[in-house]
């Protein structure tokens, strides 16, 4: 299975996790929330084949942690994958929009200044900013909408700037995440779980939960389990063949 948005370094005990998680899963991005948290994560899961450890710097705590912002930059040359960055509009961290903006821009840039970077990208209740930052900015940078909650709209135009889409259990329960996973095309579709944050009967999702998707994901579009599955292996090859 295939993860592309998991905080296995938050769940607990996840190195009890490992073994399971190389059993089943072909490749996770474990994103991070701080630069900091990225350098402790990156020693923990270091040389393990199927996990790749993102750079982050989550929205949600970046007026906290501002101080790391010197960190995370100049940490984007030795790293392939970004994440999780972004911007979130949502009541609680409005105080913060104009600080998160400006990061968000600047991450982009100094990504694109060293050749482009996969990045997983936080967007709820800010889709229009994060949409025109990545359409002034982006030529080299891969960008991945992690749970997009756009409307119809942003999601037309996210397609139409080449944005790829994580999506996760979570979406597959709500009509409008079902609407949204419809209007995607199946080549720009890949599958995460927001481990350990999205969970079942209390029970978080594990980075091999992701079946989930693949199978809502084939009800919905009406294909084969097996024709998602390989569609969803392909575009990851496809998209990390680009970085």
């Amino acid at each position: 299975m295939i993860d592309f948005h998991c905080h296995l370094d938050l769940y607990n005990n996840p190195l009890l996790l490992l073994p399971e998680v190389k059993r089943r899963c072909r490749f996770v991005l474990v994103v991070t929330t701080s630069p900091r948290a990225f350098l402790k994560t990156s020693q923990v899961f270091d040389g393990i084949e199927c996990i790749s450890v993102g750079l982050g710097l989550h929205p949600e705590i970046l007026a906290e942690r501002i101080s790391e912002r010197t960190l995370f930059l100049s940490t984007i040359p030795q790293v392939q994958y970004i994440g999780e960055i972004g911007i979130d509009g949502s009541s609680r961290n409005r105080h913060s929009l104009e600080l998160q903006t400006d990061f968000f821009r600047d991450a982009v840039q100094a990504s694109e200044a060293v050749g482009g970077r996969v990045l997983s990208i936080h967007s709820r209740s800010a889709v229009k900013i994060v949409l025109d930052i990545i359409e002034q900015n982006i030529s080299k940078n891969i960008p991945v909408l992690h749970w997009f909650t756009g409307n119809e709209k942003e999601v037309d135009r996210a397609i139409s700037l080449n944005c790829w889409f994580s999506i996760n259990p979570m979406m597959l329960k709500n009509r409008k995440g079902v609407s949204l996973i419809q209007r995607i095309p199946i080549d720009k579709l890949i599958p995460e779980t927001d481990g350990p944050f999205t969970s079942h009967d209390k029970t978080p999702y594990m980075p091999w939960d992701t079946q989930i998707v693949v199978e809502g994901v084939a009800k919905l579009k009406e294909m084969s389990i097996d024709a998602v599955s390989a569609a969803m292996n392909e575009n990851t090859s496809t998209m990390l063949s680009r970085r």
